[in-house]
């Protein structure tokens, strides 16, 4: 069996010009990456390019990335960071083609290639396309750091502190904030009592 190398290694690799390590991590996080910043801001088509930037921004910062941190919780940031941009400023990345490069190695990637499914581990929230459309409705009517916590807790599948890392909050916060979301989420869909 193979050993998969960390991701941390990766970053190192890619940092040092290994353009197939930065590409290893590129298919690693597309999906979930995706996933995240639709989660939090309710709108494909602006999530598929700030997907696109954000690993244009990771790709084009690898010399500041710690390597004793998580590069999941690096990247994790960077597209949370980019969904609040997207969220204050809707024109923010108007001019983002479905074409346009994201990384160049010995084969290109662009974001069409990363967009085929925006839904990575949707199940893990709901059942269905339909019933899908609406938990995004009404995740989309709670404050951002309840929609925050969900989508990198819930849909992400990150543990308290993982979350912490990426919110810059310790993990009790997260635990908090987690809980109130579910019950602000059940209530918005109209469950009653949605702790008993």
């Amino acid at each position: 069996m193979v050993d998969r190398a960390s991701d941390e290694i990766l970053a190192v690799r890619a940092r040092e010009g290994d353009t197939k390590a930065f590409e290893e991590l590129f298919h690693r996080y597309k999906k979930p990456i995706l996933n995240l910043i639709y989660r939090l801001i309710g709108n494909k088509e602006t999530a598929e390019e700030a997907a696109q930037e954000a690993f244009m921004k990771a790709y084009k910062n690898l010399d500041i990335f710690d390597p004793k941190r998580k590069f999941s919780s690096w990247i994790y940031t960077i597209a949370r960071n980019l969904a609040k941009n997207a969220l204050r400023d809707r024109k923010y990345f108007r001019d983002v083609s479905l074409e346009k490069i994201v990384f160049a190695g010995d084969t290109s990637i662009r974001l069409k290639d990363v967009i085929s499914d925006p839904g990575a581990r949707p199940d893990s929230i709901v059942e269905d396309e339909e019933i899908s459309a609406q938990a995004q409705q009404v995740l989309n009517a709670i404050p951002l750091k309840y929609r925050e916590v969900i989508a990198l807790c819930r849909v992400q599948g990150l543990t308290y502190k993982e979350a912490a890392e990426v919110l810059g909050c310790s993990a009790a916060t997260v635990a908090i904030r987690f809980n109130r979301a579910k019950i602000l989420f059940m209530k918005k869909l109209g469950i009653k009592n949605p702790g008993k």
